[in-house]
């Protein structure tokens, strides 16, 4: 799934997201290498396809110690986060959210990363939102609340520039309120906001449901 995904058009969708390890670490700057300090790291794994988390899930008990980079990790323990969505939340990225266009300038491939302050931004998002799931479903979501994503306390929305591969790729962190159809929250809240999903990216948390 992570190599072929879900096809819309041209588009493939891979529906998961996660989260960086999290734990206590030290950088080391000469190499861009984290050491970590404690003995436990953790992180949050989320996917739109029950099926999928249940593979994993039972892949990490059978086998409870993997190689993670160089590093040969054991699993520990393994929680599932409930948390109930609705059309009005106050979120908060635990990944950096990224969106994107590509053209071409003379002859060559450039990419152009939106910041939450353009106007663009919002309505890019959403349309990104419905193509996955209509790439999942096989069918377009007929919504009738648009999905806006609106950042909160501008000042304190951050830039993150991070490198995946040889890639580098602009994302922001920061609370946002975020609107829209009941269906496609619940898609984003489970594969994440925005695009480069499976690198990382877009993964949120819910601060507070905000309700009419």
């Amino acid at each position: 799934m992570h190599n072929t995904g879900y096809q819309r058009g041209k588009r493939q969708f891979r529906m998961f997201t996660f989260s960086r390890l999290n734990g206590s670490y030290k950088l080391d700057r000469d190499s861009s290498i984290l050491e970590f300090e404690s003995p436990h790291v953790s992180f949050i794994f989320s996917a739109y396809d029950k099926k999928l988390i249940q593979e994993l899930v039972s892949s990490l008990i059978i086998r409870d110690d993997f190689r993670l980079g160089s590093s040969q990790v054991k699993v520990v323990s393994i929680d599932q986060i409930h948390e109930t969505v609705s059309e009005k939340m106050q979120i908060r990225f635990l990944t950096p959210v990224t969106m994107y266009s590509t053209f071409q300038l003379d002859d060559k491939k450039k990419t152009y990363f939106y910041s939450p302050l353009e106007e663009e931004f919002s309505g890019l998002i959403q349309a990104n939102a419905l193509k996955k799931y209509e790439a999942f479903h096989g069918k377009p979501l007929a919504v009738d609340k648009p999905l806006s994503l609106t950042p909160l306390h501008r000042e304190r929305i951050k830039p993150i520039t991070s490198k995946f591969k040889s890639t580098l790729i602009k994302g922001w962190t920061g609370d946002f309120l975020l609107e829209g159809d009941l269906d496609l929250i619940q898609l984003t809240y489970d594969v994440g906001l925005g695009a480069k999903n499976s690198n990382g990216h877009g993964l949120y948390e819910i601060v507070r449901n905000l309700r009419d």
